[in-house]
């Protein structure tokens, strides 16, 4: 939970040894020998062997507790985290150092490799961003021109936009549009996909909400993937052309991307070394991967050598020495950050240590690359999992100590106990005035635990440092709490939350149900055009998601009722005459909406 979430010319050359080597080539024919050479081999600097050996067997967990935690190798984490697949680049002093994979395309699969493509989500955005930064030094298009300037396919509906204040490249790029907020879903493979124009309408067959502009441009930072779904059309009508051939031509082989593809659906030449996503429960997503569409959003599939070649090219527009990107583009997407981001990126660090970072995330896979540019180190990691982002942040976690960065590195603490009565002593809702928010806190499992409202549910561990102070191992996230009974404070995300019940649905109750009844209801409902209920299994409850909106848990009060701990919302699920699910009816605000099941 954060005040932004992000639920991203010539042919430039790398170090010979980076491409596949010649002595596999004699063997076979022209046509396979050319299609080698634009693979990427794993590679090695002469001096890094130390440092790649420290990173692959220093794995630490984000939060170590002082004597209970050991260094273990990536594959041990790999294997804690049901990821199939980790490929990984790192940067130092300005070049590759290293690149590396373990695992598997899929579990039974083939080996990954470092020609292994994954799907890098909402990485996407800012290699597009930089493909326009190209466009606009090149004099093609404006920034701070009205976007209808540039659009002949699609327009947007009047909203809070205005002739004075327009929507523009530049606060579509920035995320801040004031357009329709959120992310996308994908397509299974086995589903049609929508034309972008269908995705901003909202026109079957597209699943996503139709995109407004509901609030005024300028006004706000709002993370937006529609909003890149407008630059993905403003461009293709500015240009005549496809979308994955501007970003072949504009950016991808001018910054030496070669394996990167944004061609929707993926080419079936590429699929035997492309990694298969994995759900959380270690499952493989079906038909192996979702299809994006909405490319400049999230439809962008690469390696982690390909990444590392963009920052790469990136620090060399910053010092001025890229043919590619113009140093007063780069400067000028860094020079204006708001709440420590610029044009998507995250400016993590202080002074000389500022990391410029960005991560991304589609169904099955998780991404993430950051570079320092003063210096010349990063890293890019990409994974087949769900489960993923909290490998991706250990593996930045061990190169950090490696190459002595101050940022990423793990939490330290010391564990404490809590006796029970001060634990539930601390239970209730509590309200953030100032941000909107609401935090619950329970006590479960003999432990508290904090309930969000996007559905994220943290449990806490108590730690020494303040009296009442706690963290969640997985993500760091901290938490404390002052004062007694009516004034009790919640101090988390450097907020104050007060406390504004002690009382949290004490009218529900979970009840067990036979594991076969709730996987009975796993599958995809239709509440509207383009508006799909999404039910997963998850332990003894399900989780629930709405189009494009964060999962939320819905715990059993009833063979077939189910209710929502965040939010004010039962489901029931509707069986037919012979016990098939055939609905579910969501009860909120007074009101019974029916979906229709759609997929099994």
């Amino acid at each position: 939970m954060s005040r932004f979430v992000m639920f991203v010319p010539l042919f430039i050359g790398i170090v010979g040894s980076a491409i596949a080597g010649t002595s596999q080539m004699s063997t076979i024919g022209d046509s396979k020998q050319a299609e080698l050479q634009q693979h990427w081999s794993c590679y090695t600097a002469s001096d890094a062997q130390t440092r790649k050996q420290q990173v692959e067997h220093d794995m630490l967990p984000r939060v170590v507790f002082a004597g209970e935690s050991k260094s273990v190798s990536v594959e041990s984490r790999m294997a804690t985290y049901k990821t199939p697949a980790l490929s990984v680049a790192v940067i130092h002093n300005g070049k590759l150092d290293w690149s590396a994979a373990w695992g598997r395309l899929q579990t039974d699969g083939t080996d990954a490799d470092c020609d292994s493509l994954f799907q890098a989500g909402s990485i996407a955005k800012p290699v597009t961003l930089l493909a326009a930064m190209r466009m606009k030094t090149a004099g093609l298009i404006d920034f701070d021109k009205n976007i209808e300037t540039y659009l002949s396919s699609y327009h947007l509906p009047a909203g809070r936009q205005t002739d004075a204040n327009p929507v523009t490249f530049r606060n579509l790029l920035t995320h801040t549009a004031g357009v329709t907020p959120g992310g996308h879903v994908g397509y299974a493979q086995n589903q049609p996909m929508p034309t972008d124009q269908q995705t901003v309408r909202g026109e079957a067959p597209s699943n996503s909400r139709r995109v407004e502009v509901v609030d005024a441009p300028g006004a706000s930072l709002a993370y937006s993937g529609d909003g890149y779904t407008i630059i993905e059309i403003a461009l293709q009508d500015q240009l005549n052309k496809p979308f994955d051939r501007i970003m072949r031509e504009w950016l991808l082989a001018p910054a030496g991307m070669k394996q990167a593809d944004f061609t929707m659906p993926l080419p079936t030449s590429s699929h035997p070394y492309t990694a298969r996503g994995y759900q959380v429960d270690g499952t493989i997503v079906p038909g192996g991967w979702r299809n994006h569409p909405e490319q400049a959003s999230a439809g962008l599939w690469a390696t982690a050598t390909d990444l590392a070649m963009f920052l790469l090219e990136i620090r060399k527009g910053y010092e001025g020495k890229s043919n590619v990107f113009s140093q007063a583009s780069v400067r000028e997407m860094l020079a204006k950050p708001i709440d420590d981001h610029a044009y998507g990126f995250r400016l993590i660090g202080e002074g000389d240590q500022v990391f410029v970072t960005h991560y991304g995330g589609t169904v099955g896979y998780r991404a993430g690359m950051t570079l320092n540019l003063l210096t010349g180190d990063g890293a890019v990691y990409l994974t087949n999992s769900d489960n993923g982002a909290n490998l991706g942040v250990e593996f930045f976690s061990a190169v950090s100590r490696a190459y002595n960065w101050p940022t990423f590195r793990e939490v330290q603490v010391t564990r404490a106990t809590q006796p029970v009565d001060v634990l539930q002593s601390l239970t209730g809702q509590y309200v953030f005035a100032e941000q909107e928010w609401k935090v619950s806190v329970i006590y479960e499992n003999q432990a508290l635990a904090l309930l969000f409202q996007n559905g994220d549910r943290y449990a806490m561990t108590p730690i020494q440092g303040r009296p009442r102070e706690f963290i969640h191992p997985d993500t760091a996230v901290r938490a404390s709490f002052d004062g007694e009974g009516a004034e009790l404070l919640l101090q988390l995300y450097g907020q104050t939350g007060r406390r504004e019940s002690d009382i949290i649905d004490a009218g529900r109750a979970r009840v067990e149900i036979k594991e076969h009844l709730l996987a009975s209801y796993v599958g995809r409902y239709e509440l509207s055009p383009g508006m799909v209920f999404d039910v997963k299994q998850s332990g003894g409850h399900l989780e629930i998601q709405l189009g494009s909106q964060p999962r939320f848990p819905a715990f059993p009060e009833s063979a077939s009722k189910f209710f929502f701990e965040i939010v004010d919302a039962q489901i029931t699920f509707l069986r037919d005459e012979e016990g098939a699910v055939v609905a579910l009816v969501l009860h909120q605000g007074g009101r019974d909406q029916e979906a229709k099941r759609i997929e099994p």
